[in-house]
């Protein structure tokens, strides 16, 4: 995940800005020092709008559960999805950066999940175990073949059926938090049942 730090160049700017207008101008009045403050912050939004500041990457974390479990769960999910970022930006095909996307949506989706229902975290083993690091692992592979000066036959079909995996991986995922779902709608269907006995005991 990245976030944007904003730049210290606005901030010298308007003090030098700041200045200029109380060495060129007799600030002897209170309307003086006022119009000198509107000018200079004036001066700092336009700044800030003209230069943005700069990207940098930040720590993905979530929120501890409270279950160890899930808690393990979620702290390897942060270091999946930052690895992913990471590929998501040295990849030029906009097919496998949108399949990178969507990976990312999917999963970060599945994590939240976790994160509020950590007794599911024992249900995701073979997405963490197998689904997660094989998706990783096409990626890396595909960066590998990207970077060779020529490409012959082999590297091209195979960099394509990587592309093909990931569909399939894709597919993985989207049944993952699928499932999840599925565990807890089922879930509620019980509580509702319960409920309606409850209920229908106490003649309601």
């Amino acid at each position: 995940m990245q976030t944007r730090v904003k730049s210290v160049i606005p901030i010298y700017l308007t003090g030098l800005v700041f200045l200029i207008y109380a060495l060129a101008l007799p600030m002897t009045r209170l309307l003086d020092v006022f119009m000198a403050l509107a000018i200079a912050t004036v001066n700092y939004f336009v700044l800030n709008k003209l230069i943005p500041g700069k990207l940098v990457d930040a720590p993905i974390v979530f929120e501890k559960s409270g279950d160890a479990v899930a808690d393990r769960v979620l702290d390897q999910g942060a270091h999946y999805l930052h690895r992913l970022e990471e590929l998501s930006q040295v990849i030029d095909s906009e097919k496998l950066r949108n399949q990178i996307a969507h990976l990312t949506r999917v999963s970060t989706d599945i994590f939240n999940f976790i994160k509020k229902n950590p007794a599911h975290a024992r249900k995701i083993t073979t997405f963490m175990d197998y689904y997660y690091p094989t998706a990783l692992k096409f990626l890396e592979n595909y960066v590998d073949l990207d970077k060779k000066v020529v490409k012959g036959d082999n590297i091209s079909a195979t960099m394509e059926k990587i592309s093909a995996g990931l569909t399939k991986i894709e597919e993985a995922f989207e049944h993952q938090l699928d499932s999840l779902f599925s565990d807890k709608a089922l879930d509620i269907t019980t509580d509702i049942a319960v409920l309606d006995n409850i209920m229908e005991q106490e003649g309601l």
